[in-house]
């Protein structure tokens, strides 16, 4: 818990998202606390674990590390990758630079299949 800090994503006072429900969901995502991620401690189930990796299942992991989805993260997240390696940071995929155009971050969870889910 406590996955993303304020030390690792800028404060924002503003965001393109008007959905009401997306707008939630974006706040959960930059949490860290989503139904998908933290529904054991809701029902008292296992820890969920991703079914590609068999590592427990958190926000970063779906966003910024799991190989199954890099073909989405290519298509979807391009803008959100660090200049010089090419890595993913959730700071820059829940950062207002890749929220402000398109909200890419919702397309390539829907892509996946967990909009629904989250």
């Amino acid at each position: 818990m406590g996955e993303i800090t304020i030390s690792s994503i800028s404060h924002w006072t503003y965001t393109h998202v008007r959905d009401r429900r997306l707008h939630t969901l974006l706040v959960r995502l930059r949490i860290g606390h989503t139904y998908l991620t933290q529904r054991d401690l809701l029902t008292r189930d296992p820890q969920p674990y991703c079914d590609d990796c068999l590592v427990p299942l958190t926000v970063r992991h779906v966003l910024v590390e799991c190989p199954s989805l890099i073909e989405l993260r290519h298509r979807y997240l391009y803008r959100c990758r660090g200049r010089d390696s090419g890595v993913y940071y959730i700071s820059k995929v829940l950062g207002p630079g890749c929220l402000a155009q398109g909200h890419d971050v919702f397309r390539f969870l829907g892509e996946a299949g967990l909009l629904p889910k989250l």
